[in-house]
Parts: structure tokens; C-alpha cells; sequence
């Protein structure tokens, strides 16, 4: 489907729709934002549109803008996660990419978070008393809001949607484990009513997500479970190890069949729209350093060569081409960006696994992929929880299942026994931006390797399975170190360690200072033991300690 109505950042568009949208910037009109729900009469609730809206809203693009997830993920997580970069000089690139932190484009997030996936949630909780409705709600919540967390840290939450023009943070933790007590609750009534229902697909007529079917809420919602208790291990072990093991022992299971993605008729891929229209982004050099050295069949499945759209050869500094039309190239970050072009040609990203129309922006927006859970399993297992299974069996099944997405299951036994490592980064236009290759392990599991060596086994084949959803990869690189990224060229920020380390979070906007005073200040006083609101500060989970 074409694109008529095309924001970008180069074109002045998406400044106007900032001043439309923006009005709603982190929590400029905190009355809307925090409207007590419990106000509204319950038949005034239209609870298909409230789940519709939760749902759109977990990938940002809840309004078809694409600009939305351009600047609520595409210029941050995607890129700190390592699959993607961006091919134009934004801002005479002092931008994200650099470690130059834009205001308006850190700026959406929150408010997004609270306007579209919160407010809804609260909603139907306040207006439900069906047991699976209110266990999706707080499904949506959990899955929307901890999205935010874990971009900014402490954020208004427990007292978020109770009214008044002032809301107070609360810190991680204490969301965290509201996170575990609300899937707790969801999981536990979800299971009563399909013991006693079975699926019901006629109560299901908003759903955007499940195909229409309470098994899949509910094994959605154990895996992420298991995702958040994951998160968590490094900074409480005790409580992570409890919450997995019950994810894992819900009769009805996790998610191994099916991915979750959100679509409905009228919803465009947002990524592909940025890639194919803005020509705004391209997939990363650390992403083709590791699965050209992994020779992984998945990567002409997720990248376009050269020449696509016509847009002609890579060309050397001396402006002769360098015959790379048909060959996938990867752009690293935080580079200045030349601004004749020079980049523009380089591979974008594939959102269809169909192998049908690689350019076309109707596919679904990426939740979750089934074979996240085998790998969260696997990391499990080799932790020594409880989770039905070995590490090296849950590993090779979370790549299995992959390759059966992509269409590329006759290759999985070559790949799955491979021995080779990252291969070296080679820029055609600018040798100076060569690189080593830096994962340093071999797809085939290392049985007799160090537990820190499997970790990154298994954490690289879930970034790779994981694609291109980049707030969760962001997460895990920041909280495990892997895979081994490429570090920036140029770091424009004060903080000379983040060139190798990363980004570990977004400051909070100056929206929100100016109009969330009280809040903002609460929310630096959590950080201030940290670091304060700034971009080295870590997270709650985010410790520096080891991973085992």
C-alpha cells in the first residue's frame, strides 16, 4: 500500500505533526492524560475500541502515523539494539545516533504510554467483570507499559489515572512486581475460564493480536512473564526464578506455535514505511557482521541488497562504484553521516516472512516471537530453574522454529553445527569505518564451554530470532552485554565510556519538567543514587554485576 501521507523528518512534515500530536509530548496536558476513568459510567465504555487502542499502541503506531514509531523506537532502541542504523544526517548529525540527545524526539514515550495503552486498560478494568476481559487488560497494560519502563526507569504508575495535574513516579521495582502480581492474576483467570469455557472466539471480536483465542492471551501472557522475570535475575534472583518457574508450570503453556503481531485492515507497517519511503533507516553493520559470518540463510530474508528500488551502486570516496548491487551492506552507527547521499543505497530492512512482496508496508506489527520462549527456557535451564527441558534442546528449538518462520527450514541442520564466528565489517564507501568482527561464538552450542559462553549462544540467536522488535533487544543487550555490538565512531555525549557500553536509557524530556514538576522531581530522586536523568544512568534490572 502507498504511503499519501508522508511524515519525515527532512521535509518540515513531522514538524507539524509534533505541534499536533506533541501537544500530548511526555505529560504536557496532564489533566487528559490523568482523567480518574473511574468517573465514567459503565455503559459509556466501548471496550473494543479501548482493547484496539492498547493494542496498536504496544508498537506505537496506534493513530497509522509511522512518524510516531519513528520517534518513539526507530531512532533510539533500534538502533542501541544493534539491528538497524540510519543512512541521513539528521540535525548536521548531532542526533540520537551520536549520542546527541534530541528533546523532540525523546519526548513521546511516556505520554504515549499513559494516552493510549494505561488509560484504555483502566478503563475496561474499571468498567469489566468478566474475567477474560480483565485479564487481557491487564495483559495490554503490562505489555505497553513495561515498554516505557524500561526506556526511561521510574515512571507515574501507581498513581497514574486517579486524576489531578500532578502524578507522582514510582521506582522500577515497585512497577515490576506490580507487572508479576497483575500476569498473576491474568493467568490464573484466563486458565479458570478456558478450563471451563475452552475458546470462546466470539468474545473476542477486538482482537488484534491472538487470532481470536484465549490459549494464545494466555500463553502470551506466561511467556512474558518469563520475558520480565528474565529482566529481572541480575537484581533479584529469587523473585525472577519464582516468577519463570511459574510461567513455565501454567498447564496451558507458552507460546510456540504462533507469534504475536498486531493487524487489522487499515494498519501499516511503520518500519517499512521509514525504510522504503523516508529512506530514513538501514540495517546495522553489527547485524550483517553476524549473520554473514553465521552464513544465516534468515538474512536475505531480513535485509534488501543494494539496488533496491533502483537506488543504484554503493560508490568509493572517489565516486567510482564498487559493484555491490545485489549484495547486502549494513551502516554503522554514530558516524557522520555524508549528506550528498552516499548511504541511501545501503540494505533496509524486510518486515514479510512471506516471501511475497518485500516492499509492500501491510504486514503486522512484531509483539513477540514464539521463538523467544525456547530461548528464554534455554537461559533458564542453564541457570538451573525449573523449565522442562536442557538449555542445548530449548536453544536448537528456539532456532528451529525461527528458520520455520523464515521459510529457510532446509538449511537448519548445516546451520545449527556451525563453527564460524562474526566476520569483519567492510563499509564500500569508507574503508575508515572497517571493523573487526566482535561476537566471538560459533552457532553450534558449546557444550563444554563456560556458562557465560552459552549465554551468549543463546542470547545472539535470540536478537537474530528476535528481529526487528528493538526495545526488547535493547533491553537484553543492556542487561546481559550481548551479542558483542560494534561501538559508535562518534560520541557527542559527555559520558566517553557509553562508546563501547551504549546508551542504558532516555532522559526524560523537558516537557515533562516544565509541566510534571513535582512528578519529574520524584522521579530524579529515584535516579539521583544512579546518576540522575541521564543517558549512562542504569536501570533497576541494568546492574554492572556479572551475569552469573
Amino acid at each position: 500500500m502507498k504511503t499519501n501521507n508522508k511524515f519525515n523528518l527532512k521535509n518540515g512534515l513531522l514538524a507539524a505533526a509534533i505541534m499536533v500530536f506533541g501537544t500530548t509530548a511526555c505529560t504536557n496536558n496532564f489533566e487528559e492524560l490523568n482523567t480518574d476513568p473511574m468517573g465514567l459510567n459503565s455503559s459509556q465504555i466501548q471496550m473494543k475500541s479501548f482493547m484496539q487502542e492498547a493494542q496498536l499502541s504496544i508498537y506505537y503506531n496506534q493513530s497509522n502515523g509511522n512518524w510516531e514509531y519513528q520517534l518513539m523506537q526507530n531512532l533510539n532502541a533500534d538502533l542501541y539494539s544493534g539491528y538497524l542504523a540510519i543512512p541521513t544526517p539528521f540535525a548536521s548529525n548531532n542526533n540520537n545516533s551520536l549520542y546527541y540527545m534530541v528533546d523532540g524526539w525523546n519526548n513521546l514515550n511516556l505520554s504515549y504510554g499513559l494516552l493510549h495503552v494505561m488509560k484504555p486498560c483502566a478503563m475496561i478494568l474499571k468498567a469489566q467483570t468478566a474475567d477474560d476481559y480483565i485479564a487481557i487488560a491487564k495483559i495490554l497494560r503490562v505489555a505497553g507499559v513495561s515498554k516505557v519502563v524500561d526506556t526511561y526507569g521510574p515512571i507515574p504508575y501507581s498513581k497514574a489515572m486517579q486524576g489531578g495535574l500532578v502524578v507522582e513516579y514510582d521506582t522500577e521495582e515497585t512497577i515490576y512486581k506490580s507487572f508479576f502480581e497483575d500476569l498473576a492474576d491474568a493467568t490464573q483467570r484466563l486458565t479458570a475460564f478456558i478450563q471451563k469455557n475452552g475458546d470462546v472466539a466470539s468474545r473476542l471480536s477486538f482482537d488484534l493480536m491472538c487470532g481470536k483465542s484465549h490459549t494464545t492471551w494466555l500463553q502470551f501472557a506466561n511467556t512474558l512473564r518469563l520475558r520480565l522475570a528474565m529482566r529481572v535475575v541480575k537484581v533479584a534472583p529469587d523473585l525472577a526464578k519464582k516468577e519463570a518457574e511459574a510461567a513455565v508450570a501454567n498447564p496451558y503453556g507458552l507460546l510456540e506455535k504462533v507469534n504475536i503481531e498486531v493487524k487489522d485492515q487499515n494498519t501499516r507497517n511503520p518500519l517499512m514505511v521509514i525504510c522504503r519511503d523516508y529512506n530514513d533507516c538501514s540495517i546495522s553493520a553489527s547485524f550483517e557482521s553476524i549473520l554473514k559470518g553465521y552464513n544465516d540463510p534468515r538474512l536475505v530474508k531480513m535485509a534488501l541488497p543494494v539496488g533496491w528500488m533502483d537506488k543504484g551502486d554503493i560508490k568509493d570516496k572517489s565516486g567510482k562504484e564498487t559493484n555491490s548491487i545485489g549484495k547486502i551492506y549494513g551502516v554503522r552507527n554514530g558516524f557522520e553521516v555524508p549528506s550528498a547521499g552516499e548511504y541511501k543505497m545501503y540494505s533496509i530492512p524486510m518486515v514479510n516472512t512471506d516471501g511475497k512482496d518485500p516492499m509492500s508496508t501491510d504486514y503486522p506489527l512484531p509483539i513477540m516471537k514464539r521463538a523467544e520462549s525456547y530461548f528464554l527456557r534455554a537461559e533458564g535451564a542453564l541457570r538451573g530453574w525449573a523449565m522442562k527441558g536442557t538449555a542445548e534442546d530449548f536453544y536448537k528449538e528456539g532456532v528451529r522454529v525461527s528458520f520455520d518462520d523464515y521459510k529457510v527450514s532446509a538449511d537448519y541442520n548445516a546451520y545449527i553445527e556451525g563453527t564460524t564466528l562474526a566476520a569483519d565489517y567492510v563499509d564500500p564507501h569508507n574503508p575508515a569505518l572497517n571493523m573487526k568482527g566482535m561476537n566471538d561464538v560459533p552457532v553450534k552450542f558449546m557444550t563444554d564451554g563456560t556458562n557465560e559462553q552459552k549465554l551468549q549462544q543463546i542470547i545472539t540467536q535470540k536478537w537474530i530470532a528476535g528481529f526487528p522488535e528493538g526495545l526488547n533487544a535493547w533491553s537484553e543487550y543492556r542487561r546481559t552485554g550481548y551479542p558483542k555490538l560494534f561501538p559508535i565512531v562518534n560520541n557527542r555525549s559527555k559520558y566517553p565510556e557509553l562508546t563501547t557500553l551504549g546508551i542504558r536509557r532516555l532522559p526524560f524530556c523537558q516537557d515533562e519538567k516544565n509541566n510534571n514538576k513535582v512528578g519529574y522531581e520524584s522521579g530524579l530522586k529515584i535516579l539521583s543514587g544512579r546518576g540522575g536523568d541521564e543517558i549512562s544512568t542504569r536501570l533497576w534490572w541494568d546492574t554492572p554485576a556479572g551475569n552469573f
